[in-house]
């Protein structure tokens, strides 16, 4: 290598940046989300440097900027990638990460309800037949009538009202999924501010960085 790169020993250059160039376009790149993504980043930076500070692995090379290509991997693939747990697997392993701030409940729009849901949702809450339209983009679909802030979610409890039957795309939060029918596929929905978001990819920054200081300590590269 003509320069020592952490992330290089996990995954070639070239690849990681042509995955990440389509991860962020299938998410809708424009200026708004690099600000965000770029927030995000500096989020977990913080964390991670306390987690892993550059100091102790100075012998190795590793510097600051090593610390933010792990983030950048680890934000846009999953560990399945490196054998490891998916995104979805390692999110349910770990609800305490949620703060419950709301943020998801009060700032999502629209909040999407698959079609196989809505015969399930309303047995269990009749009332919320009426609160149930065809969604905007996705006509087979539905969504809430009302969002931003959802009227389900009560600020003063910091709960969702209708927390048992709640939609499939809240339950999986802070993950979205995305993709073509059978290629379907979570990634991490960034919030900059989400506690959750920023401990799961805090959490597979950190296996990642152990995978790769393990590999340049060892020579299997």
């Amino acid at each position: 290598m003509s320069q020592f790169r952490l992330r290089d020993l996990l995954i070639d250059r070239e690849l990681f940046e042509s995955i990440r160039t389509a991860a962020l376009q299938e998410e809708g790149w424009d200026v708004e989300k690099q600000d965000e993504v770029k927030r995000f980043e500096r989020n977990v930076l913080q964390r991670m440097r306390k987690k892993r500070p550059v100091k102790k692995y100075k012998k190795l090379g590793v510097k600051k900027s090593d610390l933010v290509e792990i983030i950048q991997l680890a934000d846009i693939s999953s560990l399945e990638l490196f054998q490891g747990p998916s995104n979805l697997e390692l999110a349910k392993r770990h609800s305490e990460w949620c703060n419950h701030c709301g943020k998801c409940c009060t700032q999502s729009s629209p909040i999407f309800i698959h079609r196989d849901e809505v015969k399930a949702i309303t047995t269990l809450n009749p009332p919320l037949k009426d609160e149930i339209i065809p969604n905007q983009q996705y006509p087979e679909h539905y969504q809430f009538r009302l969002d931003q802030p959802c009227k389900f979610h009560d600020a003063q409890e910091k709960r969702c009202r209708i927390y048992d039957t709640r939609p499939q795309v809240c339950q999986n939060y802070p993950l979205m999924l995305i993709g073509s029918e059978g290629r379907e596929h979570h990634i991490i929905n960034l919030r900059p501010d989400c506690h959750y978001a920023i401990r799961l990819v805090l959490e597979k920054s950190m296996i990642l960085f152990d995978e790769a200081v393990k590999r340049k300590s060892s020579g299997s590269y």
